[in-house]
């Protein structure tokens, strides 16, 4: 685990220091380890830019072919405000405190598949092991069989979470877009 913390740190400091670390606007990355999501990025771009109006300006990252190691370097880069990818995926980030609770925004009852023990951050070193992430349960992941964006675009895929990262630029903007793509 002190090995793939290790490594999102380096490669977050040589993003940083390369420049590749920025971003405008407000970004939504997809994975699938069971089909291509490019075939509806445009689509989703447009109707989510659509409902939202001109801000944020929304951009929609795919990857066609599913990889861990793309997925690790998405998240230590910091770059994306809403993460789309497989339910093991979401889980394991979120084991380890690098998704945000979406207690207050969606029912918990509603998107039961999406809650789960995932890790928090504490400052004063007072989590479960004496580090600085403590479990508890919440809502972490949406599904994306739930959400009216994808079913119109016919890419409801069951394996698929929608989640925030702790490295999202506005929080509160990113639970704002999720709840437009549920909507």
């Amino acid at each position: 685990m002190k090995r793939v913390w290790g490594l999102m740190a380096i490669i977050s400091i040589i993003l940083v220091l390369t420049g590749c670390g920025g971003k405008s606007g407000f970004t939504i990355f997809i994975i699938d380890n069971q089909g291509d999501p490019s075939v509806i990025s445009e689509q989703l771009q447009a109707n989510l830019q659509q409902k939202l109006g001109e801000e944020p300006k929304v951009e929609v990252v795919t990857s066609a072919m599913y990889d861990v190691q793309k997925i690790l370097v998405e998240y230590a880069a910091g770059g994306h405000d809403i993460f789309i990818l497989p339910e093991a995926d979401m889980k394991q980030y979120g084991n380890n405190g690098s998704n945000v609770s979406l207690d207050d925004t969606f029912d918990q009852e509603k998107y039961e598949r999406g809650v789960f023990e995932g890790g928090v951050f504490v400052e004063d070193g007072t989590g479960d092991d004496g580090s600085d992430i403590k479990k508890e349960t919440h809502l972490y992941g949406i599904p994306l069989e739930d959400m009216k964006m994808f079913q119109e675009v016919q890419y409801a895929a069951k394996n698929l979470f929608a989640t925030i990262p702790v490295s999202a630029s506005n929080i509160e903007e990113s639970k704002k877009v999720l709840k437009a793509l549920t909507e």
